[in-house]
C-alpha cells in the first residue's frame, strides 16, 4: 500500500491540471490511500461524493507539516508520495522547468515523501 498526497490547483482536472479524478479511483480502487494536499474546497465543490474517494485532506496546515503528520499517522506504507507542481522555487532550487505555481517538490522533500510531477504522473509514473 502506498500513500498518496494530490495537489490541486494545476495538479488535478479540476483546477487546470492533468491528472484525472479517474486516476485517484483507479489508485483507491488498487488499495492504495488517497488524500489532497492543496485546495481541497476547489475538489469538494467539483466532485459529488468527494467524501467517498478521498482518505484525508490537509486542513489549516502547510503542506510539509500535513505531510509529516501523514506519515507519522499512517504508518507501514510501502511509499510516501506527492503528485503536484514544480513552483518557481523548486525550479530555481532544484533546476527543473516551472509547471505551476506551487512548490510541492520543495514541500515533499521537507517531509521526506517522493514526489511526482503532475505531467509525470499523468504519463504513467507512479
Amino acid at each position: 500500500m502506498k500513500v498518496y498526497a494530490f495537489d490541486v490547483d494545476d495538479t488535478l482536472e479540476v483546477s487546470n491540471g492533468p491528472v484525472t479524478i479517474k486516476m485517484i479511483v483507479d489508485l483507491r480502487n488498487q488499495g492504495h490511500v488517497v488524500g489532497l494536499c492543496g485546495n481541497w474546497q476547489v475538489f469538494i465543490q467539483c466532485v459529488p461524493e468527494w467524501y467517498k474517494l478521498i482518505q484525508f485532506l490537509n486542513y489549516g496546515q502547510v503542506k510539509n507539516v500535513a505531510l509529516f503528520e501523514l506519515k507519522r499517522m499512517i504508518p507501514g506504507a510501502d511509499e510516501y508520495i506527492m503528485v503536484g507542481n514544480v513552483g518557481p522555487l523548486d525550479s530555481k532550487t532544484w533546476g527543473v522547468p516551472q509547471s505551476g505555481g506551487s512548490d510541492d517538490m520543495s514541500q515533499a522533500k521537507g517531509a521526506d515523501w517522493r514526489f511526482i510531477a503532475e505531467k509525470a504522473f499523468f504519463d504513467g509514473e507512479r
